[in-house]
């Protein structure tokens, strides 16, 4: 990477090229979900895509290993591309469980959660995208967080319903184990959504 210009760096900008990559990655597999049949291409372009999320994370702990001043809290903001990177890592988690278990058909709910999953990616884009200026930005950065709140516990609704549906009706228990992996890894990625919003909540707490 050469010398890092300590002026030049742009740690709002870090925050959304790394969202941006999440959104990548939650897009492609809603597009390996949109029919019945699951396209196994789509997932494997998630590796690629979670492959330059880890690069951009190790350039981004790079930068901020050598600045003097940062507009957050140094901790914050490694914390913030951390929790980033685990959302790219949880959705190429699913794309590899769905290589492992041989999955090959989707069904209401794994195409529910993948949705909220594109849904709160997109949210946070909005969010990082309004956390530049978020001094006069409170209002919507709150808008934000409160929405990728509520898509979470619309994904844990979808969950119970999902495992109950599951144990209900299915019979062939591998079946059962294949679809209750995937339930799990699914809503833990929305999951992943929630805690990068939560982070730039507390951000904002300390601000005020």
């Amino acid at each position: 990477m050469g010398k890092i210009s300590k002026k030049s760096v742009d740690y709002f900008e870090m925050f959304e090229d790394g969202i941006s990559i999440s959104l990548e990655a939650a897009q492609a597999l809603q597009a390996a979900f949109a029919d019945d049949r699951i396209v196994e291409a789509e997932l494997k372009s998630i590796k690629e895509i979670e492959h330059k999320g880890d690069v951009h994370v190790h350039q981004c702990l790079r930068k901020i290993d050598v600045a003097f001043i940062t507009p957050i809290d140094r901790t914050d903001i490694v914390e913030i591309i951390k929790a980033i990177e685990n959302l790219t890592d949880s959705i190429d988690a699913v794309a590899n469980h769905i290589y492992i278990l041989n999955v090959q058909n989707s069904n209401t709910y794994l195409r529910k959660f993948v949705d909220y999953i594109v849904l709160s990616c997109k949210k946070l884009d909005e969010l990082i995208e309004a956390l530049k200026n978020f001094r006069k930005n409170h209002v919507k950065i709150n808008e934000c967080i409160v929405e990728v709140n509520r898509i979470e516990e619309d994904a844990d609704r979808t969950y119970a319903e999902g495992m109950r549906r599951l144990f209900e009706r299915e019979t062939d228990p591998i079946a059962i184990i294949k679809k209750k992996e995937l339930y799990q890894l699914l809503e833990h990625t929305v999951d992943c959504c929630e805690d990068v919003a939560d982070l730039v909540e507390k951000v904002m707490v300390a601000k005020t």
